[in-house]
């Protein structure tokens, strides 16, 4: 199901809380890069999320107030505690993004992302039963 892109050019940080004690933001250097980032509550793994365009804007809205007319939005502002919550960013192209996200959500299965997992799932139960079906290439999950 899953094949290895070649060329994969990814670079991924270590599980660090969004905040740092005097209440910055730890991933100033997601600005206007695109990437894959995990959430994780209490060490377990709640959210996977991607953007192309702007990884910083994407994922602090996780710990802000706010609301998207088209998707659903989920936000940890209300029980945010700092050590409660890490978060993992994963460098990649833009079109590395979509696999990525996909493989992981598929393989980790997070709390938050039942719409996501349910919607890859049905993607790929129609990829499996549709013969010359096209897709974005996928990536084997390096962690």
């Amino acid at each position: 199901m899953i094949k290895l892109l070649k060329n994969l050019i990814m670079k991924k940080t270590n599980f660090i809380p969004p905040y740092n004690y005097s209440g910055q933001t730890t991933f100033r250097a997601a600005n206007k890069r695109s990437g894959v980032y995990l959430i994780k509550e209490n060490s377990k793994l709640v959210y996977v999320g991607m953007s192309v365009s702007n990884l910083y804007r994407t994922l602090y809205r996780h710990f802000e107030t706010w609301n998207h007319r088209s998707q659903q939005v989920v936000s940890y502002k209300d029980n945010l505690d700092k050590k409660k919550y890490t978060v993992r960013v994963v460098y990649c192209t833009p079109k590395q993004t979509v696999s990525l996200e996909k493989a992981l959500i598929i393989k980790h299965k997070p709390r938050d992302n039942d719409n996501k997992y349910t919607q890859y799932k049905l993607i790929q139960y129609d990829k499996d039963n549709v013969s010359n079906y096209n897709e974005v290439e996928e990536v084997e999950v390096p962690f």
